[in-house]
């Protein structure tokens, strides 16, 4: 917890006794010294102000504003009443009426008293002596009752009503100099921006902003020129401002009670001079010139930077620079009037860090005007706080300096943003007060608003080094960087940056990580996720929230989302991976298709885009001064344990998506005879028998065939079956064509012998047999490379299926680099394709080859990235060469991209697709049940996708990947029902679903789009009941002797006629079980075939006269 102040004084005032307790309020920065009384006030709603003279116009408008935002109004008086609280401002000592009743009511007044390391002191009281209360409030002859306000603001926001706690507050500054410097490389900040950060200065009792942003041509470079008056959009983005702009800034400063202090760069570009003090002093009439311009447009401080040189000027040249400076700003700029008071120079030497080799310059320092400040880093650019390093800063300059703390400034990192602790990554090595520390000035990021959290905790320490906490400090922030009450945005910054930081993550969170990945793979899922899932879950929340700050009418929520949208971006990124991750992986077997699907596709889309999407990468400007460019880089927010959980968390996904999905379909036996015995089918590398026909009698209608899987071009040859068998041949199972053995080549996806006769027959051969190649090859390759892999980025990613895993080599690519795959035989290849990711693909030229010996190649393809497909990938087609080998290797280069590589795979047979394009070009991916795999056209058009599965197809899922443009026509889909084309509707969700079911027949489905709405599909899947064919008319018809006994199916309906009533009907199957059962007494019989009942069912007719007869029909 926050330290809270014990005091053990004790105070006596008109009878009320102060003594030590909890603090009602929380006040930052943490005052030095507070004394709660034993009781509280009730203001009054009209507050009567009483002011002195000494009291300036900022801290006059200063209490206005406090005053009114708490919903007071004031009264200006000269008197106190006994009816309204009274508010009494003034000078300690200066015998006004605020003075005068300090010292008749015996305030404490030893806060004024003179001390080292003691600045900006300040003395508020609330108390009782008169019935609505008193505030008192002094301060010194510098102003400093200003900071008095931002104490009593805090205590008004905390309040309860208009009650307060009558308390003394006597407090002080341990330095003298607290606030920011812009002094990083980057995008300068806007004028908004700067006015905001004025503004906080204000709440929280930073006194001073330098100005020197190395992008500023006007600070560096053209150092020497006036600001323009008017500038372009161009000019707007790399940080340049106008006159009007520096009027608008000193002026909102100067409201703040910051002091402004710009700063010249005059060693870098257009420099001055070190040579001799007669060009030194050239130099010094070039910068005096400036300021004299500056000064016009309401500037009243002025700072020299001479740092980041490429040499090292005399120490007597630099002290002279200094020392010339400032007197001359005496001289010039001083006058009588306290509102126009000049800041001493600011300065910062070439050598302002103790360890650079320059640092001996810095002794010259010792003797230069007493009122120059002087900055320096600490030890190295990059320091702790270490109060040696200031201590001896102290001794060589003979000042205590003031240290620009290069925290939490990220210009060396533009992809990292810094929200964290104050002391994460630069820390504070000693607690306590450093007595030779005159200031601490922040250089912050280029996120102004990011910045604010690191500023906040500067804030507190530079004012009670004693008191700081560090961990209170960054719990408390977020409620101070949001309006007063808004506890939603409060926590989801704060949320956001307990995330953002790319090196120091939340322990809570590693732990938690680490704890899944060592128990993941065990007999339950880990009892993490239930808590990651949690934590993720607020931080999606967070960053959703975050991105409606987009257009607030709040300033600088507006301004914060604009700093911090690329790193937020990128977490909702993250943690939506995580999320949906964690889901596939707990409740993927739960998940119906189109859920799956929808998780799976976001998925896969997301993170293949980490590293491409626009989205997160930053802008900043590299250089200085007039010789800036811009450079896009890529935020890294959780990057150490975060971003590497999500890797863990998709390697484990891989490719499979969440659902009961269909396999693949093999070869198999079909019929239409129950319970088949005797025939079976055996399936060879490029050969198909099915035997055991004649075991089997077929009766009319009746067929025994082969459902091959895939369309294949098959070879029948002559074989000699029964009259009244036919070779059939069919693409959907449905629609058949009969064949004249032998057959060559002939596209199908069936096969079967039938039996076309009104009788009883055997096949007259006991096989059918024929010749193809089939589609599907059991033959997985290895692979290997002469390219080192990049950490865990294997070569064994590329044939692992998963587009979202991938090869990264850990070089530059280099001509003869080669991905090889080995299959165990040669085999003819076909279909040849290589999937690179959104990054590091090939610079120059790669080759396609295949090769039986590994040594005499046979080029397929040659390309280069230009050649790619929307999916990133290459295919060529080695048009059934056979070869053991398939290899990628690269030719030439022309840059020095490393290599990314997500899939390299061969077909090793050729075979005809159940798609195609309006082209008539073969598209595999749509039915390969592989939902890793997709086409995307690159023009308007169409595909035909014709079904050949053995199924009732009741309804049609057809799976994409597409962001549509709402202004345009979706695409139109089609089915076919045999004979025509039936509009269907549009392809919208990702799994649109087509309800076929009271479709008698379904062949085909086409798939239309325009130019503007291109599809990117993945599968069409059939789905449905299996499928048996039947005769739709008559399949039985007998007369049995002089009974007449007819029987027939018809629509599912079991038809009977009798000479005789039938007292009895009675079905069984083959195997004599009772399948229904019937009295009817009458001569004409009717029984509905319910579709739990075989297709094929033994009749048992008994009529009046106890005759029976048996009948077997197929229906």
């Amino acid at each position: 917890m926050r330290k809270l102040f014990t005091l053990f004084t004790l105070y006596c005032l008109s009878g009320l006794f102060f003594y030590s307790q909890a603090q009602t309020y929380t006040i930052y920065p943490t005052p030095q010294k507070v004394v709660e009384g034993d009781g509280s006030v009730e203001l009054s709603k009209t507050i009567n102000v009483i002011c002195e003279s000494t009291i300036g116009e900022v801290s006059r408008n200063r209490m206005k504003e406090v005053l009114e935002n708490a919903g007071y109004t004031i009264n200006y008086v000269d008197e106190a009443s006994q009816t309204v609280t009274n508010l009494y401002i003034g000078t300690s000592g200066s015998e006004g009426v605020a003075a005068r009743y300090a010292a008749d009511n015996n305030l404490p007044l030893t806060v004024f008293e003179p001390g080292d390391n003691k600045f900006d002191p300040y003395l508020l009281q609330i108390n009782n002596l008169h019935p609505h209360g008193d505030i008192v409030i002094l301060g010194n002859d510098k102003g400093s009752e200003y900071y008095a306000f931002a104490t009593l603001e805090q205590i008004f926001e905390q309040a309860d009503g208009n009650t307060v706690r009558q308390i003394t507050f006597e407090d002080y500054a341990h330095t003298q100099y607290r606030g920011i410097v812009e002094g990083f490389y980057g995008h300068p900040y806007s004028v908004e921006n700067r006015i905001s950060l004025f503004e906080f200065c204000k709440r929280f009792k930073m006194n001073v902003f330098v100005y020197g942003p190395k992008s500023d041509p006007y600070h560096l470079g053209n150092w020497r020129d006036d600001y323009p008056t008017s500038l372009t959009e161009q000019e707007r983005f790399f940080g340049m401002i106008t006159q009007d702009d520096l009027k608008q800034m000193t002026a909102a400063a100067k409201a703040c009670h910051v002091d402004f202090i710009w700063a010249a760069h005059p060693g870098l570009q257009q420099p001055i001079s070190f040579s001799n003090i007669t060009a030194m002093d050239q130099g010094i009439d070039a910068l005096m010139t400036k300021f004299d311009h500056l000064y016009s447009l309401g500037v009243r401080g002025f700072g020299v930077f001479i740092d980041d040189m490429s040499y090292t000027p005399s120490g007597d040249m630099q002290a002279h620079l200094a020392d010339e400076t400032q007197k001359r700003i005496r001289e010039r700029y001083t006058t009588d009037n306290p509102d126009d008071e000049i800041a001493p120079l600011f300065f910062v030497p070439t050598a302002y860090a103790l360890n650079y080799p320059g640092s001996y310059t810095l002794s010259s320092l010792n003797s230069i005007d007493s009122e120059v400040v002087i900055a320096f880093t600490g030890y190295d650019c990059f320091s702790n706080i270490r109060p040696s390093s200031i201590d001896d800063m102290a001794g060589r300059v003979g000042r205590n300096p003031v240290m620009w703390w290069n925290n939490p400034v990220n210009d060396d990192h533009d992809e990292r943003i810094y929200m964290r602790e104050l002391t994460t990554h630069w820390t504070i090595e000693s607690p306590g007060a450093i007595n030779t520390l005159n200031g601490l000035i922040l250089n912050p990021m280029n996120q102004a608003q990011a910045s604010k959290v690191a500023l906040f905790g500067a804030a507190d320490y530079s004012w009670n080094p004693v008191a700081f906490d560090v961990h209170q400090n960054w719990d408390d922030v977020f409620a101070r960087l949001a309006r007063h009450g808004d506890t939603q945005t409060a926590e989801a910054f704060k949320c956001f940056a307990r995330f953002s930081d790319a090196l120091v993550e939340d322990d809570d969170m590693i732990a938690l990580y680490e704890g899944f990945k060592a128990n993941f793979g065990g007999e339950t899922f880990p009892k993490e996720a239930a808590q990651l899932h949690t934590e993720l879950e607020k931080l999606n929340q967070a960053c959703i929230y975050i991105e409606s700050l987009k257009g607030s009418a709040e300033r600088d929520y507006r301004l914060m989302y604009e700093d911090i949208r690329c790193w937020n971006a990128k977490l909702k990124t993250l943690s939506t991976i995580a999320l949906d991750a964690l889901d596939m992986l707990e409740q993927g077997n739960n998940m119906s298709r189109a859920e799956g699907w929808e998780k799976y596709m976001r998925l896969k889309t997301l993170y293949t885009g980490m590293h491409s999407d626009s989205t997160y990468l930053v802008s900043a400007l590299e250089d200085y001064g007039t010789s800036t460019y811009e450079k896009l880089y890529e935020v890294t927010p959780g990057d150490s344990y975060l971003r590497p959980f999500t890797d863990f968390l998709i390697e484990k996904v891989g490719n499979k998506v969440p659902g009961e999905w269909p396999e693949k379909d093999n070869p198999q036996v079909i019929t239409n005879i129950d319970n088949l015995q005797g025939v079976e089918l055996t399936i060879e590398e490029s050969s198909f028998t099915l035997s055991g026909l004649n075991s089997t009698e077929l009766d009319p209608d009746q067929y025994i065939g082969i459902y091959f899987g895939n369309l294949e071009k098959i070879t029948l040859p002559a074989t000699d079956f029964n009259t009244g068998i036919a070779v059939e041949i069919s693409e959907n199972g449905k629609q058949w064509t009969t064949v004249q053995l032998p057959v060559e080549q002939q596209k199908a996806a069936y096969v079967r012998i039938k039996n076309t006769s009104n009788t009883m027959v055997t096949a007259g051969s006991n096989q059918l047999t024929g010749t193809c190649l089939f589609s599907t090859i059991s033959s997985t390759p290895t692979v290997s490379t002469n390219m080192s892999q990049y950490q865990n980025y294997a070569i064994e990613r590329v044939i692992d299926g998963n587009p979202n895993s991938y090869f990264w080599s850990s070089t530059s690519q280099t001509e003869g680099d080669y991905i090889l795959l080995t299959y165990p035989t040669s085999q003819p290849q076909y279909e040849i394709t290589i999937t690179f990711t959104d990054n590091d693909q090939i610079s120059g030229t790669a080759a396609i080859e295949v090769s039986n010996n590994n040594t005499e190649w046979t080029q397929i393809a040659e390309f280069n990235s230009d050649y790619l497909d929307a999916n990133r990938s290459f295919t060529c087609n080695a048009d059934g060469l056979s070869a053991r080998y398939v290899r990628f290797i690269i030719r030439n280069v022309t840059g020095g991209y490393w290599l990314q590589v997500a899939e390299f795979k061969s077909e090793i047979a050729s075979k005809d697709t159940q798609t195609t394009d309006q082209n008539g070009v073969q598209i595999a991916t749509l039915s390969d049940k592989d939902l890793t795999t997709g086409y995307q056209a690159v023009t308007a058009g169409y595909i035909e996708h014709h079904f050949i599965e053995n199924l009732n197809i009741e309804s049609i899922e057809i799976f994409h990947n597409t962001t549509f443009d709402s202004r345009y026509e979706l695409p139109k889909i089609y089915v076919n029902d045999g004979t025509e084309w039936l509009e269907m509707g549009h392809l919208d969700s990702p799994c649109t679903i087509l309800d076929t079911h009271e479709m008698k027949l379904v062949t085909a489905v086409k798939i239309e789009w325009n130019a503007e709405n291109i599809p990117d599909l993945y599968e069409i899947l059939p789905c449905g009941t299996p499928y048996v064919e039947k005769d739709e008319t008559s399949t039985s018809i007998e007369e049995i002797g002089t009974s007449g006994i007819k029987l027939y199916t018809h629509d599912n309906q079991l038809y009977v006629q009798a000479g005789s009533p039938i007292t009895n009907l009675a079905l069984y199957d083959l195997f004599g079980r009772t399948v229904a059962q019937a009295t009817p007494h009458s001569t004409q019989v009717e029984m509905t075939l319910g579709s739990n009942m075989p297709r094929v069912l033994i009749v048992r007719v008994t009529d009046d006269a106890q005759e029976v007869s048996i009948h077997k029909i197929v229906w």
